[in-house]
């Protein structure tokens, strides 16, 4: 976490329900940050499930510093059509490579919702749970640093964009979660890209990657 070091304690996150990104939330509440969960909906086919579990997580997790929870809304559908992402068919399987889950423009979307929102609220710092190693083009310390110029010229505002877990891998953030586990509820966490209702499938790439970190 020493990217936020001498940061003002107040910060926007881009809440996923999913196992980083409610570590990333515990943490920064464990460390006194006042933290505004913030959520895009895009119609994926997992959000319903998704939302589901983030609620829980965060109504299990609240205090005086975890305010509630913004979701904003841009659908994908009329750009993405019939991707996988939309309509649960084909979806990467649990031995699929990491980079078949890319979603097109995903951190551009997130980031300028999540900038927007912030800025105009008196929230300083954009925050989002990025692991090392992640392949994306839209995951690396230029495109955010990228990111945060172009939200802070459109809005006159001296936003932060920052990504504190780029240093670590799976193994450093489920050791992490391991001590915050104590006080937050992070069986709660949720990453399925074909749910059954609420339930994981267990099947895909993401039933993979959060069963790795639980474990």
């Amino acid at each position: 976490m020493g990217s936020l070091r001498g940061m003002k304690k107040k910060v926007c996150v881009l809440a996923s329900g999913g196992f980083d990104s409610c570590v990333l939330l515990a943490d920064l509440l464990e460390r006194g940050y006042e933290v505004h969960p913030f959520y895009v909906s895009s119609g994926f086919y997992w959000e319903k499930a998704e939302l589901h579990w983030l609620k829980r997580f965060l109504k299990s997790s609240r205090g005086p510093n975890l305010k509630p929870l913004t979701i904003a809304e841009t659908p994908m559908r009329w750009i993405m059509g019939r991707h996988w992402s939309l309509t649960g068919k084909g979806v990467p399987s649990s031995r699929a490579a990491w980079d078949s889950v890319y979603l097109p423009g995903r951190n551009l979307l997130l980031l300028s919702q999540a900038g927007v929102y912030a800025a105009t609220h008196g929230i300083p710092l954009v925050v989002l749970g990025v692991l090392r190693g992640n392949p994306f083009a839209d995951s690396k310390p230029r495109f955010f640093k990228d990111m945060e110029s172009a939200i802070n010229d459109a809005l006159r505002s001296r936003l932060k964009v920052v990504a504190p877990y780029t240093r670590l891998g799976k193994a450093e953030v489920a050791r992490l979660a391991s001590r915050l586990a104590k006080r937050f509820p992070l069986e709660l966490t949720f990453s399925c890209l074909r749910p059954r209702g609420v339930a994981p499938c267990g099947k895909c790439s993401k039933c993979a990657e959060r069963k790795a970190g639980l474990r």
